[in-house]
């Protein structure tokens, strides 16, 4: 490893496994600031560094291993893994046709305090950076929808070194290794303001379909916040609705702006 690449820092908090810690920054090691073939630290160096028992470092190095981001070569180190070329992927069970029914343009991506209105969402202290980005759907060189997402900076510091024109819950489950286990979605109809009927293309007040989904991992964590506005024509719903089901009670919502 060369020398002049600074190793990450522990990310996660103190509910997180140590070694879990360090899988999460040794991924973000090998995905933004080393290349194939490139060797990482070894063991030593790394129980050294951030002051971790051999069998901590151990267990996240053979986790990339297992994950094939890694490589070992007896008696010469641990090695970045060439980037395979991968199948179409699955269906994800938050991909929308947003994600899948045309090309995905980033219009902007900054890092900002979080408003009251996200916190409460995504369950963080107001005024928490996190990572906004706006990202518009184009079909026939037409915008059709665009979404804004909020993410917690905390979670996924370098989220905007990513290819950002791929879905965000995809880089977060793939990248920083943040798996969703469900999400909440409310539908709203809406008038255009001056903002979103110039990216869209529409007149003033025309009607949108706003869908605000909110998605968390296993333990509750929120992980993203994202707001689709559709121009009408383009959205439709379809449900199943069953007898004897109770609906799943919504977590504590305020009204966003």
């Amino acid at each position: 490893m060369d020398s002049a690449v600074p190793l990450r820092d522990l990310r996660g908090g103190s509910a997180t496994p140590l070694w879990l810690q360090l899988k999460h920054a040794l991924r973000d090691l090998v995905t933004f600031d080393l290349s194939p073939g490139d060797r990482i630290p070894t063991e030593a160096e790394l129980c050294a560094h951030y002051g971790l028992s051999r069998i901590t470092v151990r267990q996240a190095v053979t986790a990339l291993v297992d994950e094939g981001l890694l490589h070992r070569q007896q008696g010469r180190g641990t090695f970045v893994r060439a980037r395979r070329r991968e199948p179409p992927p699955a269906a994800h069970f938050l991909d929308t046709p947003f994600d899948t029914s045309g090309q995905v343009v980033l219009h902007a991506a900054e890092t900002a305090p979080a408003p009251g209105w996200v916190a409460t969402r995504l369950g963080i202290a107001a005024g928490a950076a996190v990572h906004k980005l706006r990202r518009v759907l184009q079909r026939e060189g037409r915008p059709r929808a665009f979404r804004t997402h909020f993410i917690p900076a905390a979670l996924a510091p370098d989220l905007r070194s990513a290819d950002l024109t791929r879905p965000p819950h995809r880089l977060l489950e793939e990248v920083f290794g943040l798996r969703a286990a469900e999400a909440e979605e409310q539908v709203e109809f809406i008038a255009a303001d001056a903002f979103r009927a110039r990216l869209l293309g529409l007149r003033r007040h025309a009607p949108l379909v706003l869908v605000e989904r909110v998605a968390f991992d296993a333990s509750g964590q929120g992980l993203e916040c994202a707001r689709t506005y559709w121009r009408s024509e383009e959205f439709s719903l379809s449900r199943i609705l069953r007898r004897g089901e109770e609906p799943r009670a919504q977590r504590g919502r305020r009204a966003a702006p």
